[in-house]
């Protein structure tokens, strides 16, 4: 009832005040549509404003000298507006970059400073080709100053290192015209002044040792010298003279003891010789004729001593060599034990309950003792240089068995009754590979003719080391 009573109140209310609603819309939109144009006018404006600040900013940088600050400057801008009067800047700015590296490069090597200006070349190269987009000008005489600079930078550094040479400083003049040829490859009068380095204290070193006798010494660096220079100085003629004063001549003579097989003597004597020859000594001269034993046999017939310095002095005269290398087998003693077999008994298996075999166990040795002198003696005085015995003893005695069936079946071991089993029995496991050695190894020891050679090679390394230390 109250609801029917109070409609008719209400409708005409909401449509009064929709009305209303209506009128200020009308009124309301026109002013926002006209804000917004402000804002996004002033947003514009503000926008066109800004690159114009900016550069004003990065101008007032480059006029106060800040040429770094400025052209970052005028890249930020120019990064984020694309504004061709930025890239000017920068490309202003790189280029005045440019040309004042390569005036300090040109400043630098007229002051002789010449490394570090060939460096600042190579810096401004470097800069020029990183902004290679802003299509920097080199300077027109740039090029040719480099190439002038690094010439007269190779000028210095060998002249430097030729006076270091005059100066016998060897170890700077070779670092100066290492850092030479570091620029100039090709220099061939570098080349020479470095071998010089090595040429110079090799000939000094020769007329010193010449001077005082030492003709080996001597023959060593004047042999250097023509190595690397055949035409430096008089070398070569040095070289030679001190080969020719210090060239031993020399002849190996045999003594005969009536107690050594002849054949045995002549082995001693060829490995001797043998052994001297492959040192390759250009200092020794060995007079290996076959005859040699037949000039001296009449002198030394009968001779089962030491020489005597008349009977040196004559073979000397007989063979044409200065020195005699004289050599005798004072003793030679082969020994061989009388093989020897044994019994011995084993295993078809690593326990004690396996089969109990025997197996024969062979030993048989056989050994060498022997003594060797060696005398060198100048023969035009009779004196010995040196005098030694040399001695030799050496046993080969070998282990070996046999079995009438499969060894690798054998385990070695003890037992007391083959066919039965006792408190006695026992397999010695750790035995077991020194067992199988004796069955995979040497039947025998060596022969007395490879003991004879084991003699002779000691023999004959001993004599050799005499013979190429020996010192006139």
């Amino acid at each position: 009832m109250k609801g029917a009573v109070m409609a008719p109140f209400i409708i005409p209310g909401l449509l009064y005040f929709g009305a209303k609603l209506a009128i200020a819309s009308e009124l309301i939109m026109p002013m926002i549509q006209r804000f917004t144009c402000l804002i996004l006018l002033t947003l514009l404006v503000a926008g066109c404003a800004n690159p114009r600040r900016l550069l004003r900013e990065a101008e007032i940088l480059e006029q106060e000298g800040m040429r770094a600050r400025a052209f970052e400057a005028y890249s930020a801008i120019y990064n984020d507006h694309s504004d061709a009067r930025a890239l000017v800047g920068m490309r202003r700015l790189a280029q005045a970059q440019l040309e004042e590296q390569f005036r300090d490069a040109q400043t630098r090597c007229m002051r002789g400073d010449f490394e570090n200006a060939l460096a600042d070349y190579e810096r401004a190269y470097r800069y020029a080709e990183q902004h290679r987009d802003l299509e920097l000008r080199i300077p027109v005489n740039a090029e040719g100053q480099q190439v002038q600079c690094r010439s007269d930078f190779v000028k210095s550094l060998y002249g430097r290192a030729e006076q270091a040479v005059r100066d016998e400083r060897f170890d700077e003049a070779k670092n100066l015209l290492d850092r030479l040829r570091r620029i100039d490859r090709s220099h061939r009068e570098a080349e020479y002044l470095a071998l010089l380095c090595d040429i110079i204290p090799h000939y000094n070193l020769g007329i010193k040792a010449y001077q005082l006798g030492l003709y080996r010494d001597a023959y060593s660096h004047f042999l250097e010298v023509t190595r690397l220079d055949a035409g430096y100085r008089d070398a070569l003629a040095l070289r030679d003279e001190c080969m020719s004063k210090s060239k031993v001549t020399m002849a190996y003579l045999r003594v005969d003891n009536p107690n050594v097989e002849n054949a045995i003597e002549i082995s001693a004597g060829a490995t001797i010789k043998q052994s001297i020859l492959a040192l390759k000594d250009p200092f020794i001269e060995l007079l290996d004729r076959d005859n040699t034993d037949q000039l001296v046999e009449e002198q030394v017939k009968g001779m089962t001593g030491l020489i005597d310095e008349r009977s040196a002095i004559q073979a000397g005269k007989l063979t044409g060599a200065r020195y005699l290398l004289t050599g005798e087998i004072l003793t030679y003693e082969p020994v061989v034990a009388h093989q020897r077999a044994y019994d011995r008994k084993a295993y078809l298996g690593p326990t004690e309950s396996s089969k109990k075999v025997r197996y024969t166990e062979y030993r048989l040795g056989r050994g060498l003792d022997a003594s060797f002198r060696y005398q060198l003696i100048d023969a035009q005085t009779g004196r010995v240089h040196a005098s030694a015995v040399v001695p030799f003893s050496e046993r080969d005695n070998v282990v070996w068995a046999d079995f009438e069936g499969d060894y690798s079946m054998l385990w070695p071991g003890e037992w007391k009754w083959q066919l039965i089993g006792s408190r006695e029995d026992v397999v010695h496991r750790e035995a077991r590979d020194e067992l199988m050695a004796q069955f995979t190894g040497r039947k025998g020891p060596v022969s007395e003719q490879e003991l004879m050679q084991q003699m002779l090679m000691s023999v004959a390394a001993e004599v050799s080391r005499t013979v190429r230390d020996f010192r006139p």
